[in-house]
């Protein structure tokens, strides 16, 4: 198990680390997206974090499990810019598709906790009937759901501080989900960002240690 102390020290080691910090701080002060139209600049701070991340992975990562990181970071820097403005929602969707099949592919194909995929499927079938998408897109947003939930499960039952990074990520995707098919949801903005941000950063971590031993025995 990674403790507190060797997350800290892996940060301090990685001192590429210190832009992914300074983007999202510059993100938060600037708020890009929720004061204004969309735009390029708004586009680029707020891909900036991940792309500081995908950076990092790519020179310090260990393996063919970074390069599945830092491709599912690069995917999900595509998302980001993409979903900042409203008329490309499917294109942006899409691109987080992929980027969750990268992060599976990083994951490893053996997990063996049947009872936490059956938690986390249900779980998320629950919320899919919540949220009750329009019928326009309930294909879309289920298949990508299963996407996220198998990312989810996969990233789960791995040994690795990737855990809390899915778990933030599903998360993060709940919260923007409902306020998109539900209703409003207040300080959404920041909820959103921080939880996707501090996912991304915990599976971009797991990329920049050593690697161990893939799945965990239930």
């Amino acid at each position: 198990m990674i403790s507190l102390t060797n997350m800290i020290n892996c940060v301090r080691e990685n001192r590429r680390l210190v832009p992914f910090f300074k983007a999202v701080f510059i993100y938060f002060a600037l708020s890009c997206e929720a004061d204004g139209p969309p735009s390029a600049w708004a586009a680029a701070f707020k891909c900036a974090p991940v792309m500081c991340l995908m950076a990092c992975v790519a020179g310090c990562g260990y393996g063919w499990y970074a390069r599945f990181v830092a491709l599912g970071l690069g995917l999900s820097a595509i998302g980001d810019a993409l979903l900042v403005w409203p008329q490309y929602f499917l294109p942006g969707m899409g691109a987080f598709a992929v980027a969750h099949i990268a992060y599976i592919l990083a994951f490893g194909w053996k997990p063996q906790s049947y009872l936490t995929l059956y938690v986390i499927y249900e779980g998320v079938s629950l919320y899919i009937q919540a949220i009750c998408p329009p019928a326009s897109l309930s294909v879309l947003v289920q298949g990508y759901a299963l996407l996220l939930t198998t990312m989810t499960w996969h990233g789960i039952v791995r040994k690795g501080i990737q855990r809390y990074g899915v778990l933030l990520f599903l998360i993060s995707d709940a919260i923007l989900g409902y306020s998109l098919f539900r209703g409003t949801v207040p300080y959404k903005q920041v909820i959103v960002m921080s939880t996707y941000y501090s996912g991304q950063f915990f599976i971009a971590m797991s990329a920049l240690q050593r690697p161990q031993s893939a799945v965990v025995t239930n």
